[in-house]
């Protein structure tokens, strides 16, 4: 599958590189192509090319954009690109004016809503926001076993698109439910942050478990 990537930071660029070595086509979208230059010779699979470009690639888009530049990468990207196709958002909308993260929304909205919201016409899956960019692809080797990622939506295509994806890696899906479920989802990768803070950093490899009984 062809995969289009939004967003040319470390989580983007980790995202382009698993999935090439997964056997996928990736296309990373940036303002300046030229800056990932090093990168793509380092993951020949890997092509760099404006928002625009990457959006049209991909079959399936992964949005990783820091939160603050989220809806100018989606403007850049261009509604047309995405229309009908499956968005998975991983941004978390983070506020540091005081130092440490916190949300920059929640209760009555979320991440998740607003890029659905921006995307009418595309099928937008909040998932892959709780844990390491480094994980993301590669959740094998937790201990304690096969850790859960949580997911929303409001397209059951589109779910069980991305659950197949995050399956065939090795992850456990839950489904939550429609895109709004994304007001749960945000706090939890909150959690995860501050559990990494709290440890100074020395426990920033970790995700989470759904347990029954």
């Amino acid at each position: 599958m062809n995969f289009g990537v939004i967003g040319s930071g470390m989580v983007g660029q980790q995202l382009a590189a698993g999935l090439v070595r997964l056997g996928h086509g990736a296309m990373i979208g940036t303002r300046d192509p030229a800056k990932l230059e090093a990168f793509v010779r380092t993951y020949p699979g890997v092509r760099a090319a404006s928002n625009a470009e990457a959006a049209a690639f991909g079959e399936l888009v992964l949005l990783a954009t820091k939160w603050e530049g989220t809806r100018e990468a989606l403007h850049l990207a261009g509604r047309e690109n995405l229309e009908g196709k499956v968005v998975v958002d991983i941004t978390n909308p983070l506020d540091f004016s005081e130092g440490k993260p916190a949300l920059a929304l929640g209760f009555s909205t979320s991440g998740g809503e607003q890029v659905q919201g921006w995307l009418p016409g595309a099928r937008v899956v909040k998932a892959l926001n709780s844990v390491t960019a480094g994980a993301m692809l590669d959740p094998r080797g937790f201990t304690g076993g096969e850790p859960d990622m949580f997911i929303a939506g409001n397209d059951a295509g589109a779910k069980a698109d991305v659950t197949r994806l995050l399956e065939s890696v090795g992850w456990g899906v839950v489904d939550l439910g429609d895109i709004t479920q994304s007001r749960l989802l945000e706090p939890l990768a909150l959690i995860w942050i501050t559990h990494a803070l709290n440890s100074g950093w020395t426990k920033n490899d970790h995700a989470f478990k759904l347990l029954n009984r």
